[in-house]
């Protein structure tokens, strides 16, 4: 027998299930949602529309005339380096091999848009990487105590250059930097050097916020931090603004700015379907969500399946079958419980519509004007005149209309038989 008879409990309420495996799959892929979407991890991507990304910078380029794309593949081994490249602190540094082809195709008449990652070991020192050296430039150590106060550099000024013409006053940076070939161009990789923007720390020394470097036939306009290129900032900090000019500026009409992604970490670009399927079957917390869903979902099921039919589908030998009175009753009921005793009406006269060929009626005017149709010239007391009187009750009387349609259909079958037959042939 079916477990929906009675009060059914919990098992038997699909919706609570619903919402139960639903609650507990919201639980658990928050618990152990992807590293990616924490604010600590902070990636320069134009991938990423949160405000660590760069997507606001990517998109400011290409409104304004020059492609913006994404490079996913290394700078040596793979695709030529063409166009415009940016590299915004990343977190693996190029290799020497990628350096040097980068830095081929700059001194070839290219541009490269670059910001070392700030790296600190416990011991304060900041580390070097093959592009660093390979430009001659370091950046300024911070202090535990400027590091745990936030403190910036002071007094940062614009110096004169097409880059700067106009901008407004600078914000202060936190980092800067410092290239050999400022001081002494015989120790440099580049050729030359040309301060953009500069600030001064507590001791009044000056570093370098953002500059232009030579090399070539090309330049690197390098910068001593990201941030004020971020989603965040981007729109409030003027560095942004020079960003976007260096690259129209430095970008030819059929070049493209290329995005470093493949040194943010991003190897190719995944469809949706591929990023949650690697969830789901290549991380410990989509593995459980996924069993979890599995198993509710399996209960679930279970819970829906029925264990034989509700009824036998012969009534039992001790048992007397419904009479056509009970089950119109019981029939009614139904149709008063729903709402719609007009309906089952309705329903109850297509039978007699059939016999006389009719179409069965939708409304109650359709259904009085069969009965009266049909009732013609018989009397004010005939089988179709009381199911007329229980068809225009309140609510409807189904038992007197399938009464009187009975009634009705038993006489014209009696008369038929009686009515003699008409011979064919002589």
């Amino acid at each position: 027998m079916s477990a929906g008879r009675g009060n059914p409990g919990f098992a038997g309420r699909p919706a609570a299930w619903i919402v139960l495996v639903v609650a507990a799959a919201l639980s658990v892929g928050y618990l152990f949602r992807p590293e990616g979407r924490r604010s600590g991890n902070v990636l320069r991507s134009s991938f990423r529309t949160t405000p660590d990304g760069v997507a606001a910078l990517a998109r400011g380029i290409g409104r304004l005339g020059r492609p913006a794309g994404k490079r996913i593949t290394p700078m040596a081994g793979a695709d030529p380096v063409r166009g415009t490249v940016v590299v915004l602190e990343p977190p693996l540094f190029p290799s020497p091999r990628e350096v040097r082809a980068l830095l081929d195709r700059v001194r070839a008449g290219g541009t490269l848009l670059y910001a070392p990652k700030y790296r600190a070991n416990r011991f304060g020192r900041v580390g070097a990487t093959p592009l660093m050296d390979s430009l001659g430039v370091a950046l300024r150590e911070r202090s535990a105590r400027e590091e745990a106060s936030d403190e910036l550099l002071l007094r940062p000024r614009w110096h004169e250059h097409a880059l700067t013409a106009g901008l407004p006053a600078p914000l202060p940076p936190v980092h800067g930097l410092r290239v050999r070939g400022d001081a002494d161009p015989d120790s440099s990789g580049v050729d030359g050097v040309e301060r953009l923007l500069t600030a001064e720390d507590g001791e009044g020394v000056e570093w370098i916020a953002a500059a232009e470097l030579s090399l070539g036939e090309g330049r690197v306009v390098v910068f001593s931090e990201a941030a004020p290129l971020s989603n965040e900032r981007a729109g409030d900090d003027p560095l942004a603004v020079l960003a976007v000019r260096a690259a129209l500026a430095y970008t030819g009409a059929a070049d493209t700015v290329f995005f470093d992604e493949f040194h943010q970490g991003i190897r190719g670009e995944r469809s949706r379907a591929e990023v949650l399927g690697d969830f789901f079957l290549g991380s410990r917390g989509g593995m459980t969500l996924l069993h979890l869903a599995a198993a509710c979902l399996l209960v679930l099921a279970c819970a829906g399946i029925r264990f034989g039919a509700p009824a036998p589908a012969v009534a039992p030998p001790d048992l007397e079958r419904r009479s056509p009175l009970e089950h119109v009753s019981a029939l009614g009921d139904l149709y008063r419980k729903a709402g719609a005793p007009n309906t089952a009406a309705l329903l109850l006269l297509a039978r007699l519509a059939r016999s006389a060929r009719r179409p069965p009626p939708r409304t109650a005017g359709e259904a009085v004007a069969l009965l009266r149709k049909l009732d013609a010239g018989e009397g004010p007391d005939t089988p179709l005149a009381r199911a007329r009187k229980g068809l225009r009750a309140i609510p409807p009387d189904l038992a007197a209309i399938v009464a009187g349609v009975d009634e009705h259909l038993a006489a014209r079958g009696s008369r038929s038989r009686r009515r003699p037959t008409r011979r064919l042939g002589p």
